[in-house]
């Protein structure tokens, strides 16, 4: 190819762009200053006072135009609580949980429930069998509260994740709710470990509180380690870091209580637990909470001296033998470590020791190996 046609095929190639330079980086529009000192603070900007939904225990909860966070282990009671506070909200108190308002005979709270892990019937069970009867026993004029003109609730497990996440936002517009209840967040995801999904969601989330004026409460299991108290996944790091408080939902299998813990909060703190046990009927009925195993800040168990009786300790071993008569002593210690809430071995070797004296277990050694076994009595069964 002589040097002329050569030319000539450079020439009809396209022209590769210069780089843009630092300053045409950094050119902003107009619009985009004002949209960025509308959002200045200053000590003189008067801005509207924070709104708490509720009390709990005399103490300010649950902010309109914030997130806030109900997680627990599976089974753990995350939804009984929720038909706590939607009963609080329509019927202005259950339990330890109150409306904050002034006005004395005010309105209901319109609630928006989103249901996105249990079936159609049990959505609506827990409506007519759990909700209604706690508002109608809470309603001060004796006459049944209109649901379907506060209580919004609907199913969405049927439908695929990015249609939950649309559906959402066409609720929260279209309801205009006071508390907005999302059981649970991660199914408006593909995985609960994708950390853009996770940014996506919160940011949707927050634009919609602030939008609506109502706060959101997002319902997330914890991890499955019975020690790792943290919120699953991508998902659940973000909204721990996005949710103005958290709630922690434990039940205490022994004593058949259900127990709630506000674990953190960006105002004041609520130090006293909520505790109650479901009745007959299924309604929560406030009880005592029970002397319990102790946690430090990463959820593992701390010492205690806690006294059990008899039919205490013939619990703790039936579960720690987990169904079998006789069992090696290290694997009865580390079941009960783990499984049964035992602080520690000093604890467990004095639950060893009573559970001796009272016949519940005996102690001997396998025959050639000389290997400690814990064997289970006839007067330590439980009847089943």
């Amino acid at each position: 190819m002589n040097e002329q046609k050569l030319q000539l095929v450079k020439g009809s190639l396209p022209q590769k762009r210069p780089a843009p330079t630092s300053t045409q980086k950094a050119e902003v529009t107009e619009k985009e200053i004002q949209t960025l000192f509308a959002e200045r603070i200053t000590p003189e900007r008067q801005l509207l006072p924070m709104e708490p939904l509720f009390r709990m225990s005399d103490c300010p909860c649950f902010y309109r135009n914030e997130l806030t966070a109900d997680c627990g282990k599976a089974k753990s009671g995350k939804t009984a609580f929720l038909s706590v506070l939607m009963t609080a909200a329509l019927s202005g108190k259950c339990l330890n949980l109150e409306r904050h308002s002034e006005q004395e005979d005010a309105p209901p709270l319109r609630v928006l429930w989103i249901d996105t892990e249990q079936s159609q019937q049990s959505t609506q069970e827990i409506i007519r069998e759990r909700i209604l009867p706690m508002v109608q026993m809470h309603d001060k004029d004796e006459s049944a509260i209109d649901l379907s003109s506060y209580l919004y609730a609907f199913n969405l497990r049927g439908m695929g994740y990015e249609v939950r996440r649309r559906m959402v936002d066409v609720a929260v517009q279209t309801v205009k709710p006071d508390l907005c209840i999302i059981d649970g967040i991660k199914d408006l995801m593909t995985d609960i470990n994708d950390a853009v999904q996770a940014t996506l969601i919160m940011e949707q989330l927050m634009a919609l509180a602030k939008a609506a004026n109502c706060c959101i409460v997002c319902v997330l299991h914890q991890n499955k380690s019975e020690a790792d108290r943290n919120m699953r996944g991508s998902i659940g790091t973000e909204l721990t870091n996005k949710a103005f408080e958290v709630y922690q939902c434990e039940f205490i299998e022994r004593h058949g209580i259900f127990k709630v813990s506000q674990t953190y909060s960006r105002k004041k703190r609520i130090k006293e637990a909520l505790s109650y046990r479901l009745s007959e009927e299924g309604t929560p009925e406030i009880c005592e909470l029970p002397q319990e195993q102790p946690r430090d800040e990463q959820g593992r168990w701390v010492k205690a001296d806690i006294d059990l009786d008899s039919q205490e300790l013939q619990a703790l071993f039936n579960k720690a033998m987990e169904g079998r008569t006789q069992r090696p002593f290290n694997e009865v210690m580390a079941v009960a470590l783990k499984k049964c809430g035992v602080a520690d071995a000093p604890t467990y070797y004095k639950y060893l020791k009573e559970a001796l004296s009272q016949g519940i277990i005996n102690k001997m050694d396998r025959p050639g190996t000389n290997e400690a076994w814990i064997e289970l009595t006839e007067e330590g069964m439980l009847p089943f």
